[in-house]
């Protein structure tokens, strides 16, 4: 795709989603952002982007327009307890705005789309010492669920009409994250972040799980070499090839905080494996690395505040 290629990203007022679209205008792409609202700081990073607040149910607006990459980012990961729905009606706020999405790819043809699933369709006895695209999720959660229907759905539906990308996205971190009521609760890198601001200890779980650490600016640049080749046919780890345990990136952000302490919490219980990149992962991407990236994260949201 060219650099004056344009895409839509949905969910573009979340974490994940701001990223995407903040990252593929740096790149030059006609960015259309679409969620159901844009707080006053994305609405400013954003402002170069062309901002649609609706709310995906079962259709889009009819006035959005065609583009050539479609990025379907939208999700409600919080957990259906903890939002008093029910488990059918938490399926249904993830599936159904994706199955509206696949019917305006149908109608508008975008040279690619891509579904963004997770690492949450895995559970935690699943895999061995690490999670590869070959091992088979087996996560029973309603967002697991929805994930996994997602991944069947996404290029049964595009068959024939366009590009289908099937992505699973490990645990992310990276500038901007705040807790909202669809994503309510950030990452342990955003948490201990808050902690060394506030003076307070990091507190790392006491069982200390590796996990794949990326950084969420790192994900539009992978996104762009990825589209640009032909879809693996399955579904790929996007994911940055640095595996830490959560005491070595809580070490290293008390590394740059004048008396930042680390401290043992309560263990997390079962953990899933971390994720391992795809060997389709884009060649000639340089992944940000966890010490600069922590470090660029404590100079913006530790020292600057």
């Amino acid at each position: 795709m060219s650099a004056a290629a344009s895409v839509l990203v949905t969910g573009a007022g979340g974490f994940v989603g701001s990223a995407l679209a903040e990252g593929f205008a740096a790149l030059g792409w006609q960015v259309t952002a679409l969620d159901r609202e844009f707080d006053p700081a994305t609405r400013e990073r954003l402002r170069g982007c062309t901002l649609v607040m609706a709310a995906l149910g079962d259709a889009v607006p009819a006035d959005l327009p065609p583009v050539s990459l479609v990025i379907h980012a939208a999700a409600v990961t919080t957990a259906a307890s903890d939002l008093g729905w029910t488990p059918a009606a938490h399926v249904a706020a993830n599936v159904r705005p994706l199955v509206a999405m696949l019917e305006y790819a149908a109608r508008t043809r975008p040279a690619a789309f891509v579904f963004l699933s997770s690492s949450g369709v895995f559970a935690a006895g699943d895999g061995g010492d690490v999670l590869t695209d070959a091992d088979v999720p087996t996560g029973t959660s309603p967002y697991a669920a929805a994930k996994r229907a997602g991944e069947l759905l996404t290029p049964a539906a595009l068959e024939g009409v366009t590009a289908a990308h099937v992505i699973r996205l490990g645990y992310l971190y990276g500038p901007h994250e705040i807790a909202r009521p669809t994503r309510a609760r950030p990452s342990l890198v955003a948490r201990w972040l808050e902690a060394a601001r506030d003076g307070q200890p990091l507190l790392v779980p006491a069982d200390d799980p590796r996990r794949d650490w990326t950084f969420t600016p790192d994900l539009a640049p992978a996104l762009a070499r990825l589209v640009a080749r032909p879809p693996a046919g399955r579904v790929v780890h996007l994911c940055s090839p640095f595996i830490r345990t959560d005491s070595a990136m809580a070490a290293a952000i008390a590394a740059h905080v004048p008396g930042a302490v680390c401290a043992p919490a309560p263990a997390i219980g079962p953990a899933k494996p971390p994720m391992r990149a795809s060997d389709l992962s884009p060649f000639g991407l340089q992944w940000t690395a966890p010490d600069a990236a922590l470090a660029q994260l404590v100079a913006t949201e530790v020292a600057a505040a």
